[in-house]
């Protein structure tokens, strides 16, 4: 057990090394990971015994969830109605801005140009990052689709009407769902991408 809290330790002093928040908690994620599999595999399970394996799980998975928090919560915000829409209907509105609730057209745009930016740029940055365990891999893709494609689909089909006769729509709306998905298939393949 000491051991253990000794590796721990160190591992916790090393994560802190990292400037960028979501990655430190990857690098948990990925080594808590790694040694909770090492033990399952060796004796040592019958030395620290199920729940200590079940805590460390626990912590891969709280490890999982802050990084996901953390790294998209801003292109999270990009993807929320608030703020673009006017509770009187006194706002901007476009012709054909029935369906956005009084959103300006103009917001909407940067908010869609603001999403794009800051998702090219977690991509590029997260494609580079590695988590070699395909499981731990594939899941926390998936953690990751299941909170931006809903919101971006929800977004798109809430507030893309107001841009899509506007000059250049293309230039705001340049991914569908779909692509978004695919693009997120790449994450944590230790290769940089560009989307």
């Amino acid at each position: 057990m000491s051991i253990m809290q000794a590796l721990q330790n160190n591992l916790d002093a090393k994560a802190k090394q990292y400037k960028d928040p979501a990655l430190m908690h990857i690098f948990l994620m990925n080594n808590i990971h790694y040694i909770v599999k090492s033990v399952r595999r060796s004796e040592a399970k019958d030395l620290l015994g199920d729940d200590w394996i079940q805590r460390h799980r626990r912590i891969v998975q709280q490890n999982a969830n802050q990084y996901r928090r953390v790294a998209w919560s801003k292109v999270l915000q990009c993807l929320s109605g608030q703020g673009l829409t006017s509770s009187g209907g006194s706002g901007q509105v476009g012709s054909e801005g029935g369906n956005s609730s009084g959103a300006s057209r103009t917001a909407v745009k940067e908010r869609f140009r603001s999403f794009n930016m800051q998702f090219e740029e977690i991509y590029q940055k997260q494609c580079g990052w590695s988590v070699p365990d395909s499981e731990l891999r594939e899941s926390l893709r998936l953690a990751v689709a299941e909170i931006l494609l809903p919101a971006y689909r929800s977004f798109q089909k809430r507030f893309g009407p107001l841009i899509e006769n506007s000059k250049a729509p293309g230039k705001y709306v340049k991914h569908t769902p779909e692509q978004l998905e695919l693009f997120l298939g790449n994450l944590f393949e230790g290769k940089q991408e560009r989307p």
